[in-house]
């Protein structure tokens, strides 16, 4: 999409008038491009509304007039308005005590347009008017992944992990920040990432994934790098140098924090010279320790069964105490915080405050939390930062100035040509949806005509669209203002199957008629999982994966083809004789995701002890002559896709799992979801994947 920056500037010099979508194509997108630009206008104009905090039913800034076109509503003093060939202030600057919105100077337009263009201005989130104006200067610019930064205490050197020399791998890299020379400190196969450099300025620390996995040190200037830790990871300094605060990932699971931890973390320090590590409060399933001082730490983490917290713990680990942070940014009423976001681990503290990343509407972006004496935190929390993309991984220096990574993230709908009756990759991976927005949660049809996804390209939330793929056409299947989303095609393609959702907590799932368009309820709080061969039933599990149960179309009782009180269940699948049903299932106490396969019997109530264990992993799908399954798993710090042989007439896998594709290195990701986010046809695999570049940037 062209910058947004040229659509506003046409708007505001223009703003006497109703501008056509006609002009706006052939002056923004350019002559030709009609077509692209009918779809991008309405993106365009939602991302400014948002960025103004306009409403469009009664705007204040952008008004929209139906069938005409756009008109620019704000007061404007039109000494400072550019020209239209004239270039933007490369360093705008607004004083303090500038009037309030709507009345803008240019420089504060400037900023706004600086702003949304990804450039990256700051300004506080708490008041309308623009007071003082931050400058964000990017440091590296690379293509691929440059991220996990950490500048000096001096503020003069910065550490980051990039994969510019190997696009599957990351290293460690320095630079000085005036500069943009860097050294290659790490030139490990296996993968570095989160330097953090020492208070004296000596050595970098950083998480590696060699043999043995660990925390590692290395000079300053490179050298031998030395183990300090095995299994330590994300390692920070004290701010005396004294010692290292890092994790350990004790089990692995579905992701870093949920409202629940998926994953079985603890939290420790060690000495930073090296010594005997010390476990930080052994009973709370914590990890990202940050440093509140020499003298205290702040966990993320809970006690077993309970909701993930921020925990305050003195370095002797004598008592802990929740903050109650988590339970505030669930609810979706701070500032416009999205509840959904599970990556509210703190950045760094400084000046009795926690700087973290959370997101909004707009992108994810750095905000401030202070904490009263009691260490009582003050909501609402203040915005650090305002881009449009992911900004995350901030550290900063004794001057107050802030390096982050800011990621562009995109998903997109991927495709891998295959003989899945044998487990053979037959051709090149390549995208299916080309949209610059996201477009995940894909299934796909038998004969793998069509394909089904959510897309955000109209709106936010999500709508359902499906792709010929033959003739590359796709088709919007749904526009409403809730959220459509995990679309599981029918095998003959006539049908969608998808949950509705009013709210996270409040949604059903619905099948879609794709000829007349007539969707119907089929079940309220229930996660669809795979529907039986003569159509007539479907599997699902309850809200809380407690059921995995199977139920006709037509209503009645649900029967359990499997049982066990101790595990959770999701993501089943049938065969297509159904024959056999694979799925998904973890222990109440555990978060290590197994799966399973069963001869399927819907009358029948298989225990634990007949279950037969293929793997570890998510995703389970049955190859046409169900004598595979294909799936992903956890391959080190990233999932892949895996094959495994089946033996049906024995009931157990046979020989050893196959890697289809693997994803490391940052730039492609497998995301792994509770609900199937892929699908299988007679001759390819679909499914979406994450792709992101990121970069350094500095907030002075």
């Amino acid at each position: 999409m062209p910058r947004l920056s040229d659509l506003l500037l046409l708007l505001i010099r223009e703003r006497d008038r109703i501008v056509t979508r006609e002009e706006i194509a052939e002056q923004v997108w350019g002559r030709g491009r009609h077509v692209e630009a009918a779809d991008g206008i309405n993106t365009a104009i939602r991302k400014i509304r948002r960025a103004l905090d306009d409403d469009a039913d009664e705007p204040g800034y952008i008004q929209t007039v139906i069938g005409r076109g756009d008109r620019f509503l704000g007061v404007v003093e039109d000494e400072l308005v550019p020209a239209a060939d004239a270039p933007l202030p490369a360093s705008p600057v607004v004083e303090a005590g500038s009037s309030a919105w709507p009345r803008w100077t240019m420089p504060a337009a400037a900023v706004l347009v600086l702003v949304l263009a990804g450039w990256g201005t700051f300004r506080p989130a708490t008041s309308r008017a623009v007071s003082s104006v931050g400058n964000l200067t990017r440091l590296t610019d690379d293509l691929r992944y440059t991220g996990w930064p950490d500048i000096s205490l001096d503020g003069k050197m910065l550490a980051y992990a990039s994969n510019r020399a190997d696009p599957s791998n990351l290293d460690v890299y320095l630079q000085p920040v005036e500069g943009t020379e860097a050294i290659q400190l790490t030139h490990d196969a296996a993968r570095d990432i989160a330097p953090v450099i020492s208070p004296k300025g000596d050595r970098v620390a950083f998480e590696s994934s060699r043999e043995p996995s660990g925390i590692y040190t290395v000079p300053l200037l490179g050298g031998e790098a030395r183990l300090l830790v095995k299994d330590g990871a994300r390692p920070r300094y004290s701010p005396d140098g004294a010692w290292i605060a890092y994790s350990k990932l004790e089990k692995a699971g579905a992701g870093p924090a949920s409202r629940k931890m998926q994953s079985i973390f603890s939290s420790w320090i060690i000495p930073a010279s090296g010594g005997e590590p010390k476990a930080l409060h052994p009973e709370l399933t914590a990890f990202l320790p940050i440093w509140a001082g020499n003298d205290f730490l702040i966990l993320t983490g809970s006690r077993p069964g309970e909701l993930v917290d921020w925990w305050v713990t003195p370095r002797d680990g004598s008592w802990a105490k929740p903050l109650g942070v988590y339970a505030e940014l669930s609810a979706d009423r701070i500032a416009g915080i999205s509840g959904g976001w599970q990556e509210w681990t703190p950045s760094y503290f400084d000046q009795r405050s926690i700087v973290f990343s959370a997101r909004t509407r707009e992108g994810a972006n750095l905000w401030r939390l202070r904490l009263a004496e009691d260490w009582k935190p003050n909501f609402p929390p203040e915005r650090v930062s305002l881009m449009s993309d992911h900004v995350r991984h901030a550290s900063a220096a004794a001057d107050g100035r802030i390096v982050a990574e800011v990621a562009t993230r995109n998903n997109d709908v991927y495709e891998l040509p295959l003989d899945p009756n044998r487990g053979v990759v037959t051709g090149a991976l390549h995208p299916l949806t080309h949209a610059k927005t996201s477009e995940q949660f894909a299934s796909v049809s038998a004969d793998g005509t069509w394909v089904a996804y959510t897309s955000w390209r109209h709106s936010d939330p999500g709508d359902l669209y499906l792709l010929n793929r033959h003739t590359g056409v796709e088709r919007q299947l749904t526009a409403t203002p809730e959220w459509e989303s995990f679309p599981r095609i029918s095998p003959d393609g006539h049908t969608v199957i998808y949950r509705w959702f009013v709210s996270r907590e409040n949604y059903e799932i619905r099948r879609l008629k794709i000829a007349s368009g007539t969707p119907e309820t089929i079940c309220e709080k229930c996660r669809f999982m795979d529907q039986t061969a003569d159509g007539k039933s479907f599997l699902a599990t309850e809200t809380d994966g407690k059921q995995l149960s199977v139920r006709d179309f037509a209503g009645g009782a649900p029967t359990e083809p499997v049982h066990d009180e101790s595990f959770r269940f999701a993501q089943a699948s049938l065969d297509h004789s159904n024959r056999w049903m694979a799925f998904v299932a973890w222990p109440s106490s555990g978060r290590e995701h197994r799966i399973f396969a069963v001869p399927f019997n819907r009358a029948g109530r298989l225990p634990r002890q007949q279950w037969v264990e293929v793997a570890s992993g998510r995703s389970p799908l049955w190859s046409p002559n169900g004598e595979w399954l294909y799936y992903d798993g956890a391959h080190g710090s990233f999932h892949c896709l895996w094959a495994q042989h089946f033996n049906r007439s024995a009931g157990r896998p046979a020989g050893a799992k196959v890697a289809l594709a693997h994803f490391h290195g940052e730039q492609r990701l497998i995301e792994p979801f509770p609900d199937m986010d892929r699908g299988l046809a007679r001759d390819r695999l679909v499914f979406s994947l994450s792709e992101q570049t990121a970069n350094v940037w500095l907030m002075r």
